[in-house]
């Protein structure tokens, strides 16, 4: 299980099957570890939508896992990238340092204390000189298709968000965790040898 975890707020991606040639996922969005969406309120029908579990979405991606290798460039880019699957069930998108990509802050700073200004300083010079430091901020957002509603027949490019906010570290195990389970996953499926 590879959580990502902000407070009380967690996101859970599990690699659940595959099949076709498909890496299938299963993803959570958690309160105080419980599911965030109405369960009434998912697909169930037929083998593979009945198949989820309680309050899960389902996704898939073609051949081999992608999000990882996403994760791994935008640690060491510091750069924002997201992972878009070809089946087009879910985003995760990152953005270094970013609070809110997509707008503008309306804050301007009036006055920075001499204090709060070294310790800014010497973040930035620490950055330079190692690039990454633990405690750099990621936004991370996770968009997943109305398709994983009921009624709905086809991919919809709307639906709902989770928004995080964590640190390098925080994010650094999420990859370590996802890759050990992906490594499992792949055995289990003899998936390298699928690829041949």
């Amino acid at each position: 299980m590879a959580l990502l975890k902000s407070e009380l707020l967690s996101l859970e991606i599990n690699f659940v099957g595959f099949e076709y040639g498909w890496v299938q996922y299963e993803i959570y969005f958690r309160w105080e570890n419980e599911p965030i969406i109405n369960d009434t309120l998912l697909k169930r029908d037929g083998e593979y939508w009945g198949s989820r579990k309680t309050g899960s979405f389902l996704a898939n991606e073609d051949e081999k896992d992608r999000l990882i290798d996403t994760i791994s460039k935008v640690l060491e880019t510091n750069e924002p990238e997201y992972w878009e699957p070809i089946d087009p069930d879910i985003i995760v998108a990152i953005y270094p340092e970013m609070y809110f990509p997509f707008l503008k802050s309306h804050y301007t700073l009036i006055h920075e204390s001499k204090n709060h200004k070294k310790k800014r300083q010497e973040r930035e010079k620490l950055k330079k000189e190692l690039g990454g430091l633990p405690d750099d901020s990621f936004t991370i957002i996770i968009f997943i298709d109305a398709y994983n509603f009921k009624n709905s027949d086809a991919y919809y490019s709307e639906g709902i968000s989770l928004h995080l906010i964590v640190d390098r570290v925080t994010l650094e195990n999420f990859k370590s965790d996802l890759s050990k389970e992906y490594s499992e996953f792949k055995e289990k499926y003899k998936i390298d040898e699928h690829q041949k």
